[in-house]
């Protein structure tokens, strides 16, 4: 887990890993996505961040790149990528989720949705009063200025 602060109760054992992406835009929001409402959908109904399971044979970062760009249709280097938070996850008792703090400013117009029921670029405010994953509103309050 070097280069990821812990925020909340991360296991202790990690069971399951997924890898996330905290990307932003010139003006300082927060790319959300509003997630499928369905009763196999983590998180269903709310909003979150992109990414997801890490699959077998891939590292974090892969997971990361692979994820983003199936969901946002937005290729990023290795390079625009960097260790930011771990995570409990909310379905998985020996869950975390890992967030990649993207370097590279995103414009909405690059965006193709691939995955989710939309997207969103959030303030720091949204984020508090919208229905976001708790752990991700406890990780931006804690970590954005």
């Amino acid at each position: 887990m070097t280069g990821f602060v812990k925020v909340g109760n991360v296991p202790e054992v990690i069971g399951w890993r997924a890898a996330v992406v905290a990307a932003f835009d010139v003006q300082g929001r927060v790319l959300m996505q509003l997630r499928d409402d369905m009763p196999h959908v983590a998180g269903a109904g709310r909003w979150s961040m992109f990414g997801g399971a890490v699959e077998e044979g891939e590292d974090l970062l892969t997971a990361a790149r692979r994820e983003f760009q199936e969901e946002t249709g937005i290729s990023l280097a290795a390079h625009e990528l960097m260790p930011w938070a771990v995570l409990p996850a909310s379905k998985r008792a020996d869950g975390a989720l890992f967030i990649h703090r993207c370097t590279r400013l995103i414009d909405p117009s690059e965006i193709s949705l691939g995955e989710g029921a939309g997207f969103g670029f959030l303030t720091r405010g949204q984020v508090a009063r919208f229905d976001v994953i708790p752990q991700m509103q406890q990780m931006l309050a804690q970590l954005c200025v």
